[in-house]
Order: structure tokens, then sequence, then C-alpha cells
């Protein structure tokens, strides 16, 4: 097992481990959480070779989108981001019972006058 370092405080990216922990993002949005201007000349392919480096330690690329690694979240002592998408299972919304159900008709065009 070869050691991972982490990159120094501060350092740019320090910066994007930082915007990932927040959830994941692509590239942009990961450089504009961060704060990172990418308008600036030479700013782009800079970043791009922050991100090749941290792909294989730190950060994993699934189709565009890029997440931060479990052990690096942990090495950041960050909790758990929280599930996007995620569906209330029972425990969270409560036991279930029947509820009445109101069926509300709306008119037809052609009750109301309209033309279409």
């Amino acid at each position: 097992m070869t050691a991972r370092l982490m990159p120094y405080v501060g350092s740019r990216p320090y910066l994007v481990l930082q915007a990932l922990l927040a959830g994941p993002g692509t590239f942009y949005q990961i450089c504009e959480r961060a704060g990172l201007d990418i308008e600036e000349p030479g700013m782009e392919p800079c970043m791009r070779k922050h991100f090749a480096g941290l792909l294989l330690a730190h950060i994993e690329l699934n189709n565009i989108t890029y997440t931060i690694k479990t052990s690096t979240r942990q090495a950041l002592q960050a909790k758990p981001a929280a599930c996007v998408c995620s569906v209330a299972t029972a425990h969270h919304r409560g036991p279930s019972e029947p509820q009445p159900v109101t069926v509300v008709r709306r008119p037809s065009r052609s009750d109301t006058g309209e033309v279409a």
C-alpha cells in the first residue's frame, strides 16, 4: 500500500477537496464552488492537471461527475454528504394508514367557452 499525501492546506487541490465535501459535481461546478476563476489565462489547464493528480488518490470520476473518496473524506474529518434524491423509508414517514382521497374534475375547455 502506498501513502497518499494530502494537498497542503490552502492550495488549489485542497480547495478542490473542500468543494467536493459539499457533494459531487462536474469540473466547472467544483471550480465554481471552490471560488476558482477558470476564465483567467492558463487557469483551466492548470486546474485540469490538479484534477488529474487528485484522480488516482483522492477523487473518483464517474462519467463527468467527480466525487471524493471515502478515505479522503474521513482524512479531512468530515461527515458523509447527504444522499441526493434519497427516498424516505417507512421509519422516516411513520406508519402508513389509509387516507381519504377527494377527486376533483376540472371543467373541459368546451364547458368554459375557451377556444383552443
